[in-house]
Order: structure tokens, then sequence, then C-alpha cells
């Protein structure tokens, strides 16, 4: 293990401590360790295959006024250092990283060397740890992969004392597969302001804050433990024509304004997505009091496959918000597990759909079959479920 402090890094939250930075990473040493400071960088750091960088609990590097719109469309806190052949063995443990967005406003869109406002990035990379960091004040997306197969980001608090537009927490672009994401936990109001995980497989590419992604499938991603006291939305899905394929999502918790979970078709047409096998249990989630209207779940995309268990609507302080609606122009079937009688009177009222109550033993109990077809509306106006399942052809 080589520290920083061997290369001249000071830590004084003063002098530009990245060229310092940097030789240590370009050392070859495999195992660089930053001790605890505060580490103004004024230009981004880029980090190689099999190399470990490890900050102390109390090292923060902080981007510098200026650093990142001066570095343009390169201009990150940190990322991998080949994306065009690609990199593998990346690991990166602790710290704080501070994007610092009064100091570094994102470019326009259109031009092709805007400033994404991402501070930590990473572009085709295979075999990726990120773990036990605080990510701070970034101007667009917390953390962003695209092309990364084979990671892990784990024990991450996302803050956000400046609040800017598409503050996603973990966003995930084409081409990527085989990922874990566990506990992750944001801090404090309006954080994230965009969505807390993004799953994207269709998206602009051509925006500021998504230059260097491509719009691909994506697969295999498991999500455990993500919780907000006020996010925007929990998680998004999002396609049109690349699949998006054995998703699972385990344990969602706290309040949101928008989505739980957002399957919603954006700029695309109704009835586009190749969203299938899609799990999510364990979701206990309520609307913050000025909240929006939307549908706790919305789906106008297409799902061909997706199962939610144990939804909850815990300490409920927006009840005339819909808990569930399906308006996507496909035909589908659905099956809801666990509803009372007044939610399936609601269900009925609110609904065009063809709706009917299989028989159970339990008289307090509603199971429900929906045939939803083209031109239909599914909604759930209140409540929890027990199961939902959504299968279309």
């Amino acid at each position: 293990m080589i520290s920083v402090k061997a290369y001249g890094a000071v830590g004084d939250g003063r002098a530009n401590d990245a060229p310092a930075i940097q030789r240590a990473l370009d050392a070859d040493a495999g195992d660089v360790h930053v001790p605890p400071g505060t580490y103004s960088i004024e230009g981004p750091l880029a980090i190689g295959s099999e190399t470990t960088l490890r900050l102390a609990d109390k090292a923060t590097f902080r981007f510098a006024d200026g650093a990142g719109p001066r570095a343009g469309v390169d201009g990150f806190l940190i990322t991998n250092r080949d994306h065009e052949n690609g990199d593998h063995a990346i690991v990166i443990e602790g710290g704080v990283w501070d994007g610092n967005n009064p100091g570094n406003p994102r470019g326009p869109d259109g031009p092709r060397d805007s400033y994404t406002g991402v501070p930590l990035n990473f572009v085709h990379v295979r075999n990726l740890t990120l773990r036990n960091l605080t990510v701070r004040d970034p101007e667009s997306f917390f953390i962003r992969l695209g092309e990364v197969t084979d990671f892990l980001v784990e024990n991450v608090t996302l803050e956000a004392p400046h609040i800017r537009p598409n503050q996603d927490g973990v966003h995930i672009g084409g081409y990527c597969e085989n990922g874990i994401i566990r506990r992750l936990h944001a801090r404090g109001a309006g954080c994230p302001n965009d969505d807390m995980v993004a799953i994207n497989a269709d998206d602009d590419v051509t925006r500021a804050i998504n230059l260097g992604m491509k719009r691909g499938p994506i697969r295999n991603i498991s999500v455990e433990d993500i919780a907000a006291e006020d996010a925007y939305t929990f998680v998004r899905l999002l396609s049109q024509d690349a699949p998006i394929d054995d998703i699972r999502i385990r344990g969602i918790r706290g309040g949101c304004r928008y989505y739980a979970v957002n399957l919603h078709r954006w700029r695309f047409p109704p009835g586009k997505g190749r969203i299938k096998g899609v799990r999510i249990e364990d979701v206990d989630v309520c609307k913050l009091p000025s909240s929006h209207t939307e549908a706790l779940i919305h789906a106008t995309l297409h799902v061909q496959d997706l199962v939610i268990d144990n939804f909850r609507r815990p300490s409920d302080t927006r009840p005339d918000v819909p808990t569930f609606e399906l308006n996507n122009d496909c035909t589908s079937d659905v099956l809801l597990i666990g509803l009372t009688a007044r939610q399936y009177r609601e269900m009925n009222d609110a609904s065009t759909a063809d709706i009917s109550r299989d028989a159970v033993e339990d008289p307090d109990v509603y199971n429900v079959r929906a045939s939803v077809t083209t031109g239909d509306i599914l909604r759930l106006p209140s409540g929890g479920f027990d199961n939902l399942e959504i299968r279309s052809t």
C-alpha cells in the first residue's frame, strides 16, 4: 500500500492535490491509501485496472470551483482510465466524494464537450467495486455506470445540500449486467432529486448528463435495501427497444414525491418497451404531503413479466394518490392478491378494464383478476397489496 502523501498530496483543502493523487494512481502499486484530510481536486482523476483506492473515514475529495466545466465532457471527480478499450478490477472504498455543484454548473445540452455534472463515472469496466462511500452535491447523477459488468455498489450514502435537477443516485445505462446495489441510503430533504436507482436501457444519450453513455440491454441486476426520507422516485425502469431483463429489487422504504416504481414511457409512444423478469418485494413507501398525484406504481411501458410482493403504504399522508395504475395500450393479464372489499369497489369504479374476483375461503380477502386491452385503464386507488403480477405477450 502506498499513501498519496508520499506523492506530494497535502490534504489541507487549499492546495491542488489532483496531480499528486494521480501520480499515486499511476504508480501501479495496486493499493493506494488516502489519509484523513480535505483534498482539493482541480482536475479529473483517472483510475486504471487492478487498482484499489482507499480513503480514510475522514478523507474528502472535493471538486474545486470550475474544475468540471474546464475539463468539459471528461470532467469527472474520478473515472476509469480507458473508456474505449475498458478496464477491470477497480475498487474504490471510503471517504466523502464532493461534487461541489455550486462551483461546477453543468454544461448545456447540444455541445458534445459539455460538462456532465457527474462526480463518479465508470464506462466499460469489468469487476468494479464501490463501497462505504458518501457522495455529496453532484450537479447531476451521483454515480453513473455504462457498459459495466460484474459490479458491486454497497454501503453508499447520498447527500444533496444543494438540490439540482436529474440527481439520480445510481444511474445505470446500456450494456450493464451482473450487478449488485445494496444498502443505498439518501439523507436529507429533496435527496435524491430524481431516481434513487435508474435502470435506463434507452436514454437520451445526447443530453449533457448522458454524454459518453450508450443505449443497450441491461440484464441481471440486484438491488437491495434502498431508503430515503424525501426521494423524488425510488426505482425507474426505462426501455424503448433495448431489453431490461432479470431485475430483482428487495427492500424499499421511506417517502417519495413521485413514484415508488416508475415505468412511465417518458418520450416514447405508449406500449413501447421490453421489460421482463422484474421481481420487487418488501416495499414500505408513503407519498409525502407535497407529493404529485401520480400513482406510486405507474406503468405506461410494455411490461411482459412483472411481480411485486408485499407493497405497503405506512403513515400515508396522501391517501388520495393511487397505489397502482396501468395504461400502456397493451394486452395484459393482471392479478392482485390481498385486497379488501373497499379496494375492490374502488378499483371497479376507477378502472375501465374487465375485473373479476377469484373465489377464496376468506370472505374478507379479495383476489382480483383483470384483463387489460388497448385503451383500458386499470387503477388501484388506495392501500397496499400482497401480490401484483402483470403478464403480457
